[in-house]
C-alpha cells in the first residue's frame, strides 16, 4: 500500500502569552481576552491605529493573522507562526 501526502493549507497563527498568568493563547485573530484568566488585551499596533470610541470599532482594530508582519509583533509576547 502507497501513502499518500496531502498538503495542507499554510494558516497563520497569532501566539501570545499571556502578561498576567503566563498563559500562552494561539488563534487566526488576535485575541482579545486570555482564554484561561480572561485578561483583556489591547490590539497591537494600538497606538498607530484611531481610538476607538465604542465596543463595535474597538472590535474592528484586532487583526487576522495574515494581516500582520514581524515588525507588528511586540517581542516576548507574540509569536507569528
Amino acid at each position: 500500500m502507497k501513502m499518500r501526502l496531502t498538503p495542507k493549507k499554510n494558516i497563520q497563527r497569532i501566539i501570545k502569552k499571556c502578561h498576567m498568568c503566563g498563559h500562552v493563547n494561539e488563534a487566526q485573530r488576535e485575541p482579545e481576552k486570555c482564554t484561561k484568566c480572561e485578561k483583556s488585551f489591547l490590539p497591537l499596533n494600538y497606538f498607530g491605529k484611531v481610538h476607538a470610541k465604542n465596543s463595535k470599532d474597538f472590535e474592528k482594530l484586532f487583526c487576522k493573522a495574515s494581516e500582520l508582519h514581524e515588525q507588528d509583533l511586540i517581542k516576548g509576547l507574540y509569536v507569528l507562526w
